[in-house]
Parts: C-alpha cells; sequence; structure tokens
C-alpha cells in the first residue's frame, strides 16, 4: 500500500506539473502577437516535441536515480514491436511530373531521394526554412538552395551569399517565380520544398493551397518531381488532406 501510495501521490503531481506547464505556455503565446492559426500551429509543434522530451527526462531520472526506467516490460516491448510493423511508412519515388507529401518530421527521406537523383545527373532545388549550410554539411546534398527567411542572406546567418538565394516567406509571387524559372531551365529537375507550416504561419492558408495549386501545374508540365516534407501533427487533419488534394490532385 505504501508503495502505491507513493506512486499514486507521483502520478498526480507530475500529471499537476504537466498541466501547469501546458497552459503556461500557451498563455506565452497569446502575449506575443500571433494569431490564432499561429498559436494553432506552434502549439501542435510544441506537442510533437514531447516523446523527446520525455525521453531526455527518463534518460535523466535512469543516471540519478540508479533505475532502469530505459527498457520497458517485454509484453510492452514486444506489442509496441507490432505498432512499429504496423505503422511503417510506405516508400516513397520520385515521379515525373509529380508532386508528394512526405509526411515525416525530418528531411532525410526527402533528401535522400534528391541526394540519388542529382548522383545521377539531375537537376536539384532546395527551397529550405533550414540554413543552407546546415543542410550541406548534415545531409551531403549540394544543389541550388533558396533559404526561407526574413533575413537577409548573409554568411554569418547560415547561408553563402555567393552561391545561395534568400526569399521572404510573405513573397509567395517571387518564389512562384523562381521555381517556373527552376523547371523551365531544367527539364525533369527535382525540388524539395521544406517549411510549409512556416508559410502557412506567415500567410493564409487559401492562399498558400493557391501557391501550391500553380507550382504543381508547373512542374507537371516540366516534367520534373516535387517532394514537400511536412510533420503531419502540426496540422489538423482537415488541413493536412486540403494540402494532399491539391498538390497531388
Amino acid at each position: 500500500m505504501p508503495n502505491n501510495e507513493s506512486f499514486a501521490r507521483g502520478y498526480l503531481k507530475g500529471y499537476e506539473e504537466g498541466l501547469i506547464t501546458a497552459w503556461e505556455e500557451l498563455l506565452s503565446l497569446t502575449t506575443k502577437g500571433y494569431s490564432s492559426r499561429e498559436i494553432q500551429i506552434l502549439a501542435k509543434s510544441r506537442k510533437s516535441n514531447i516523446p523527446q522530451k520525455v525521453e531526455l527526462a527518463k534518460k535523466r531520472l535512469s543516471r540519478d536515480m540508479e533505475i532502469d526506467l530505459e527498457t520497458p516490460p517485454r509484453s510492452i516491448a514486444e506489442n509496441a514491436t507490432e505498432a512499429q510493423k504496423e505503422e511503417e511508412p510506405t516508400a516513397i519515388a520520385l515521379m515525373p511530373g509529380g508532386t508528394l507529401v512526405v509526411k515525416d518530421n525530418h528531411l532525410e527521406a526527402s533528401l535522400l531521394l534528391l541526394r540519388e537523383a542529382l548522383a545521377k545527373g539531375a537537376p536539384g532545388l532546395c527551397i529550405v526554412r533550414t540554413p543552407p549550410d546546415t543542410i550541406r554539411s548534415r545531409y551531403n546534398v549540394n544543389c541550388r538552395m533558396v533559404w526561407l527567411t526574413k533575413t537577409e542572406c548573409v554568411k554569418e546567418e547560415g547561408c553563402d551569399a555567393a552561391k545561395d538565394d534568400y526569399v521572404s516567406p510573405t513573397d509567395l509571387p517571387r518564389l512562384n517565380t523562381m521555381i517556373k524559372s527552376f523547371v523551365s531551365e531544367n527539364k525533369k529537375g527535382v525540388i524539395v520544398l521544406e517549411g510549409l507550416e512556416y508559410l502557412i504561419n506567415q500567410n493564409d492558408f487559401k492562399g498558400v493551397l493557391k501557391f501550391l495549386s500553380g507550382i504543381r501545374d508547373q512542374v507537371y508540365l516540366a516534367k520534373a518531381s516535387m517532394l514537400i516534407p511536412l510533420d503531419p501533427s502540426v496540422f489538423d487533419a482537415r488541413d493536412l488532406k486540403s494540402i494532399e488534394l491539391e498538390v497531388q490532385g
């Protein structure tokens, strides 16, 4: 009974602290001038980071208390393995003339396909929220880069001004022109567009859908390929479905 009571009290304390932290973060967002949609996207993004935070806390407790919290009970581990098998993502592939939404909260899958295409001689274009220098060093991808940023592109900020372009996320017409120019000059080229949630955050949702519709048609006509990696957890199911329908028809 004492152990049960200690567990229950610890659970309730953690539950209370978790609720307080969540509401404090939400309140902090409301004081920074964000719109309701921006708050929604930011909140979902932070929610998606909870598993990583829990893992860090687990490692810290295991170390400090000298207990093993890393290995789950056998039955739980077996169930997790089966669930993981069921949830393995479908293999993705480049499609000439196709635009594909890649549901992944990392860039690896899309950049691996791009790197393979580059190795075969295909021209590539990366439009990224991640600083281009990071893309080059971390993923070994070398092609034309366009950085989505409101900061003027200088080397200290993460891109090489001598070879990288930059564009404000609010300047959708210029971004559209860049893509149109690329596909017209590079038939069967490959484009990676990262930062869709950032574009939506900085514009209105319908405007971004219209932008996606336009570049989808340009990609199709040039028999190019475009990959749009995004984290599905930061979007409403309805918005995510609208995006998929818009870019994939």
